[in-house]
This record gives C-alpha cells, structure tokens and sequence, in this order.
C-alpha cells in the first residue's frame, strides 16, 4: 500500500539530520534535473519522514534541490 501524497513547502524540509545516504549533492545531477523540471518533465514524490515535530527528507535530496534552483517553494 503506498502512503498518500502530501505537498509540503520545500523550505519546511530538515536536511541536516543525516538522513542523506550520499556524501553530497552533485551539482551536474541538480543542474540535470533543474533542466528536465524547466522543460516541463515531472519528477516521483520525494520520501519524508514525519516524527511529530519535523519533517525529515530521507530520499530525493537532488529532486528538492532541482527544485529549489528551479524557483519551486
């Protein structure tokens, strides 16, 4: 069963608790897909994970930060 979507702003994101699995971002890949939103291309929902206070990103960190280079809030 697949959890529903939910639109969060990106801003409300933590990305500073060590959930990212990579040892970066890679700004080839962020500046691929900033490319690829721009022509109008759309990307799978991103996983969040909720603990009652935050919301932590836990995959889809250079989605977001497309995203983000994009001018998405």
């Amino acid at each position: 069963m697949n959890a529903p979507t939910t639109r969060l702003p990106l801003a409300s994101l933590r990305r500073d608790g060590g959930t990212q699995i990579r040892a970066g971002l890679t700004d080839a890949t962020v500046a691929e897909y900033q490319a690829a939103l721009d022509a109008g291309a759309a990307f799978p929902p991103v996983v969040v994970f909720h603990d009652g206070t935050d919301h932590w990103l836990a995959d889809g960190f250079h989605r977001v930060a497309a995203h983000e280079a994009a001018g998405a809030f």
